[in-house]
């Protein structure tokens, strides 16, 4: 893991590429180990229980992209039993049962956080049967007209099922699954779900698939590396649920789940949970304000005298700027790095500045609205997915954009939207070294 990390860390990858977010995937693998490895000694786990939950945190996200988000977790264990297959002794009962212990585990990850995972599944189910929006939908309660419609009614049930996993009355008799009825699994299968696993408290073995959970939120909600992967799977070009406003309505959603996903953690683990939240939160504050220097700092029209952006040179001096106003969040006593951060910080910097230089040579100005005579701050007008909502193009009934529903300006709006994300992530990737 360490060495497929570095090789990766050496990579280059260009934004919305296709290996962008597969990297972060592993990116995220590596740091949730370490995790993992801690909620193990918490959780006083033997040795052989140590080794499943690391194996089972690798595959965990091992086959996770875009297109199967809800259903990653079935594919990563049916990648774990393939691969594991070629080292355990397949006519050893012991050593089959070890198998199928981390391929449970890996199965079972998916319950985290419970309230986000619920009502991914509804949207999907609504928008697959063309029903009325789920947030409308749930708002209803149980009227009348939400009793005469069945669907909205197995919608309901599912969604009420998955966001509270732990109760008995939900679950199959061995605490393994939920129990949905006929209805509902006929439904769930449309959006490819057949189970949905759960790692019950009383279920001994379960405490594999705990340290997973654990280790994953920690990596998630506790480290500016979690906060940059949340960053880049939702906005623009993801899911249709993940369609953000802004960046910040991104980065929200990670304290949101952050809450969700506590309910359901192991008390020993909850400790582990909470450290880093206070580092967390102000790494991201200095990010955002990082990026706030940088975007009112580029002016449009006739003040603008440049002819050619010098990228990296605006990020130092946007750097600078949010140092001197904020010099609280950026005090050298808060923390420490090593000349292996220093290293990633600077190329965090050179890689935000080339992402400025391509945008201006195959683009040209940085598409801000008009400015607005309401406008108070100062700087250019507003930018879409970083201080006003971003317009997204329609979709087909296959789900892909259709990029021609917005107009030429909308569209500069949405590819640049697309380059804000990237320098969120790489930013929030470089504190990851800082103030640990």
């Amino acid at each position: 893991m360490r060495e497929a990390y570095l090789k990766l860390e050496d990579a280059d990858c260009q934004a919305g590429g296709g290996g962008y977010q597969w990297n972060m995937n592993w990116k995220h693998t590596r740091g949730e180990l370490d995790q993992v490895l801690e909620a193990c000694r918490i959780l006083e786990l033997s040795p052989q229980e140590a080794r499943d939950a690391m194996i089972a945190s690798i595959f965990s996200d091992a086959v996770k992209n875009r297109g199967n988000f809800i259903v990653h977790n079935v594919h990563g264990a049916q990648a774990a039993a393939q691969v594991l297959s070629y080292f355990f002794d397949p006519d050893n009962p012991e050593e089959i049962k070890i198998v199928e212990r981390i391929v449970l585990a890996v199965k079972q990850h998916q319950i985290a956080p419970p309230e986000f995972m619920a009502r991914t599944v509804a949207v999907l189910l609504c928008r697959k049967f063309d029903l009325e929006p789920f947030d409308r939908l749930i708002a209803r309660g149980n009227t009348i007209e939400q009793a005469k419609n069945k669907l909205n009614r197995r919608v309901i049930s599912i969604y009420s099922k998955i966001r509270l996993p732990y109760q008995k009355e939900h679950l199959s008799d061995d605490l393994l699954t939920i129990k949905f009825t006929e209805e509902e699994r006929e439904m769930l299968s449309a959006i490819e779900i057949e189970d949905w696993y759960v790692p019950h408290p009383d279920v001994r073995d379960s405490v594999i698939a705990h340290a997973l959970i654990a280790g994953d939120h920690s990596i998630n909600y506790n480290n500016p590396d979690g906060f940059a992967k949340i960053a880049l799977i939702r906005g623009p070009s993801t899911e249709a649920y993940f369609e953000d406003p802004t960046i910040y309505d991104s980065l929200e959603s990670a304290m949101a789940s952050f809450s969700d996903s506590y309910k359901i953690l192991l008390p020993e683990v909850r400790t582990l949970a909470l450290n880093g939240i206070r580092r967390t939160h102000l790494a991201v504050t200095r990010v955002l304000r990082i990026m706030t220097e940088l975007f009112a700092n580029i002016t449009v029209g006739p003040r603008d005298n440049k002819t050619e952006i010098n990228g990296e040179e605006m990020v130092r001096q946007a750097m600078d700027r949010a140092k001197m106003k904020n010099p609280d969040i950026f005090e050298r006593d808060a923390g420490y790095s090593s000349e292996e951060g220093h290293r990633i910080l600077e190329k965090a910097v050179e890689k935000v500045g080339q992402i400025l230089a391509d945008w201006q040579e195959e683009y040209g100005a940085i598409p801000f609205c008009e400015r607005e005579p309401s406008q108070s701050e100062p700087g250019p007008g507003r930018l879409p997915f970083w201080n006003t909502p971003l317009r997204y193009p329609l979709r087909d009934q296959k789900g892909e954009l259709l990029i021609s529903s917005l107009t030429e300006l909308e569209q500069r709006q949405f590819a640049f939207a697309l380059r804000i994300r990237e320098i969120a992530v790489e930013l929030l990737r470089a504190e990851q070294w800082f103030f640990c």
